[in-house]
């Protein structure tokens, strides 16, 4: 059976998504799927955030108005999160 093609614009969503759901994992904010509780790493879940903010960066011009605002939210969204962490740290 011959694998799926998957266009590029999914291809771009779904590794803005992956990597968003990995720092939300590393916030402590979702389950570990393995242990079923929350896990706090910050330091991980700094580095996630700005590698998805070197993306909106190294993309910025190149992208649909959608993958531009999917990306700038997620950032935002995991920036203030993770303020908030540390805050409370």
């Amino acid at each position: 059976m011959a694998p799926q093609q998957i266009n590029k614009n999914e291809l771009f969503s779904l590794l803005v998504n992956q990597l968003s759901s990995s720092a939300w994992l590393q916030l402590g904010k979702t389950p570990n799927p393995f242990t079923g509780k929350a896990e706090k790493n910050l330091d991980a879940a700094s580095i996630t955030i700005d590698i998805l903010e070197t993306l909106l960066f190294k993309t910025a011009g190149n992208l649909t108005r959608q993958e531009d605002t999917l990306l700038s939210d997620k950032v935002r969204e995991l920036k203030l999160s993770l303020i908030e962490e540390q805050s409370r740290a």
